[in-house]
């Protein structure tokens, strides 16, 4: 390996603590041939020989190979990461791309049983949602199959069923009012434009902010509200508003309108909606199904399936009904009168599928702008709410595994954004749809395959027959599901558990019952944040006055939580107010800061100033490195920080010397108090 006649390529290494004629005549240059890869024999070279003591000396020719080398190297290295990079990125952000590798043939049977049960219930509800947000139905359907493609790419969920929701809807048709299907899928394009870049701007989080009792009040308030609204289809009369009062007030003006044949068939399908459901949860046999026999497992089987499709079943047996009715008058249903029965049916509906198409931007009286306007704070609302209930419903479901919000924020937002270019309306995942999925025995998210599909052989299949559906079914359909909405027990857990957050709950539930709709979440969420900086600005201090080892007393400040600076003057006072009264050294126990500000760290410093005039000290102890920080940061500050008790012992003997003590501290008891 080594030779003393120098090689056409070569390294030479000579000692560098030397000078060049000193080296050579101590020791000969050593030279090493056949090297490939110089960076790689550099870094074994110095790790074997002293880096102070050598150097590398490379003849040009030799060192231009090796740049030349060196650059070609990176920049393949340079690519490699890149192309490492964006794969990384790709597969997380398409999320399909993490399980589809592992997909298995009972993977495959799960989804599709439960794609076309979703589908079979999806078809109903959705054309009795686009009722909701005042649209015809077929646009009901239109909302029901592209967003599921697409949430089956990016979505980490199987259990969301992407699509028309009632909460939604009730939204949209409060942010568009009697404008038509143009203004809906504008709003669903805006809002997937308006999720799509929360989710890149990382605001998945924001969704943390809206706590339970402001989500059960909202869900509670819209429950009364999408059943209200529904009344006027119920009963066979017109009716519309905003709020309550307005929905109560349009259908008591026309209650003497009042159709007793879609008042009976309603109220009769709500009746048998409900039994059906409750037959569901009959089981024969044993209660654990391993225990079952053959005949009692396919029993229980179409049990559920019975209560899985009562939707479906329901409205399916009053077509029946209206198309026997229909054709005993002998009426033309290509014309467009509503045919003479006591039954109000949809109607002709568009046969086959939507085209692709943009939405309008504008019209000939508005201009893009006026119509963003005109849907005001609704466009800010409604993107924020389908995240909500897309991810109530995740976690619902998530059997102990986090929930990526950003990503779902993603997934959601581009499904709304392709339901938007086929004329659909903004979708999330419905809480009750999610439920039957998950007990369909889902696997993966592919379950919406099928879903999508199901409703697209639906539109191209069964719009003549969509005909004879009566509006009333439809109405009971989403009047029964709503029922389920209204959580009375939520109110007594919350009662027990926290009388301050049944308020919140109170508050944000009587806002959106009586108020538009958007505006009472916005009242809801800004009261939840005012309860949480209430609570930021007084928080409970124990004080107490106690005696060191030493014999020396002292004021001792515990706080129960972060200091910021909502805080401060609650805090400045306590510890004025105390510290000035019993004129003895005053100690903040940091171990429950686990946050701070400058804010705090420049009131800290304005008190020490004033106990130091006063021949006071001021001592913070158990502060955890990030807090002591803020406060090493303050210039002029007498406060003393102390890393523990010894610390602090120590401090105090240094401070106040015996004969300080007995003078001082001679006639003080110790005593605790709470604020």
């Amino acid at each position: 390996m080594f030779d003393a006649t120098p090689p056409s390529r070569e390294v030479n290494v000579v000692p560098s603590s030397l000078p060049s004629d000193q080296a050579e005549s101590l020791a000969p240059p050593l030279y090493i041939r056949n090297i490939n890869n110089f960076s790689a024999f550099k870094d074994v070279l110095i790790k074997t020989v002293d880096p102070k003591g050598f150097t590398l000396a490379v003849d040009d020719v030799e060192s231009s190979k090796l740049d030349s080398n060196q650059k070609t190297t990176f920049t393949q290295h340079t690519k490699s990461t890149c192309l490492k990079n964006i794969t990384t990125f790709t597969k997380r952000k398409l999320f399909i791309l993490q399980w589809i590798p592992s997909y298995s043939g009972d993977d495959f049977l799960g989804d599709l049983l439960a794609g076309i049960t979703i589908g079979l219930t999806v078809i109903p509800q959705s054309m009795a949602l686009a009722s909701i947000v005042g649209v015809p139905a077929q646009y009901g359907l239109y909302s029901s199959f592209v967003g599921t493609f697409i949430y089956l790419l990016f979505g980490t969920s199987k259990v969301v069923p992407m699509g028309p929701t009632a909460i939604v809807g009730l939204l949209i048709n409060n942010t568009i009012g009697t404008r038509g299907s143009a203004y809906a899928t504008l709003l669903c394009f805006l809002t997937g434009i308006i999720q799509t870049l929360m989710s890149f701007a990382g605001l998945g989080i924001i969704v943390n902010f809206i706590s339970v009792p402001v989500s059960s009040g909202f869900t509670s308030a819209s429950a009364i509200l999408i059943i209200t609204s529904q009344v006027k289809d119920l009963i066979g009369v017109k009716g519309g508003g905003g709020n309550l009062f307005k929905m109560v007030r349009t259908v008591l003006e026309h209650i003497n309108n009042i159709s007793m044949g879609d008042t009976v068939m309603g109220f009769g399908c709500i009746a048998a909606v409900m039994l059906l459901k409750a037959f569901s949860t009959t089981r024969i046999g044993s209660k654990e199904e391993e225990l079952q026999t053959m005949w009692q497992k396919y029993v229980n089987k179409a049990i559920w399936a019975i209560g899985a499709f009562r939707n479906s079943f329901v409205v399916i047996v009053c077509s029946i009904i209206c198309y026997w009715c229909v054709h005993k008058t002998n009426h033309d249903i290509t014309s467009d009168w509503p045919p003479p029965i006591p039954f109000k049916v949809i109607g002709k509906i568009p046969y086959g599928l939507p085209h692709l198409q943009w939405p309008e931007f504008s019209n000939n009286d508005e201009s893009f702008f006026d119509m963003i306007f005109f849907m005001g704070s609704g466009i800010i609302v409604i993107p924020l709410i389908s995240l909500l209930e897309n991810i109530s419903l995740c976690r619902t479901f998530a059997e102990g595994k986090p929930v990526d919000t950003d990503q779902e924020l993603l997934a959601i937002g581009l499904a709304n954004l392709g339901n938007s270019f086929f004329q659909g309306f903004t979708g999330s995942g419905a809480i009750a749809r999610g439920a039957l999925n998950y007990s369909s025995g889902v696997r993966t998210p592919l379950g919406g395959l099928y879903t999508g599909l199901t409703v697209m052989a639906a539109l191209v299949y069964l719009t003549p027959y969509f005909y004879y559906i009566p509006k009333t079914s439809l109405a009971a359909v989403i009047i029964a599901a709503s029922f389920m909405m209204v959580d009375v027990n939520i109110v007594k857990q919350i009662y027990r558990s926290k009388k301050r957050d049944l308020v919140l709950m109170l508050i944000t539930f009587f806002s959106c019952l009586f108020l538009p709709l958007e505006y009472g979440v916005l009242i809801g969420i800004v009261a939840n944040v005012g309860f949480i900086m209430f609570s930021a600005a007084k928080p409970k201090i124990s004080i107490q006055v106690q005696k060191n080892h030493d014999g020396i007393k002292y004021l001792l400040l515990t706080p129960d939580r972060y200091l910021i600076f909502p805080s401060m003057e609650h805090v400045r006072q306590t510890i004025t107010k105390h510290g000035l009264a019993l004129g003895i050294p005053v100690v903040i126990d940091g171990s429950s800061i686990f946050e701070a500000d400058f804010t705090t760290a420049n009131v800290f410093a304005m008190m020490s100033r004033d106990f130091s005039k006063k021949g006071q000290f001021l001592y913070l102890f158990n502060l955890k490195p990030s807090v002591a920080n803020v406060f090493k940061g303050i210039k002029n500050c007498n406060i003393f920080l102390c890393a523990n008790k010894d610390e602090l012992d120590e401090l105090l003997r240094k401070h106040f010397g015996p004969s300080q003590i007995q003078e001082q501290y001679q006639n003080e008891t110790i005593w605790t108090s709470k604020l």
